[in-house]
């Protein structure tokens, strides 16, 4: 079974082998909500929550992922690379 450490991991690995500066936010009392990884790919804000295949956000994970969708971020609940893939391959029509 993958862990969602290793889920991010991966999907840190490829964005960064395209150009984007990724980072992993870990939660703390002051940060409870923020995305897994906050970045910017090709000029675009990301903000990526990541999941195993089946999980879901919380809703102070959904509340925060739509604040930074109103900013405009490209922002999504991504459970593999292949999510990110796609997420992109969207937003770069």
């Amino acid at each position: 079974m993958t862990t969602e450490a290793a889920i991010t991991e991966a999907i840190i690995r490829w964005l960064r082998g395209r150009g984007a500066h990724v980072i992993k936010t870990y939660g703390g009392p002051y940060r409870r909500g923020l995305p897994d990884l906050i970045g910017v790919y090709r000029g675009r804000a990301l903000a990526l929550e990541v999941k195993r295949p089946g999980g879901k956000p919380t809703k102070l994970q959904q509340h925060e992922l739509g604040k930074f969708a109103a900013a405009g971020a490209v922002t999504a609940v991504v459970t593999s690379v292949e999510d990110v893939k796609r997420l992109l391959t969207e937003v770069e029509g």
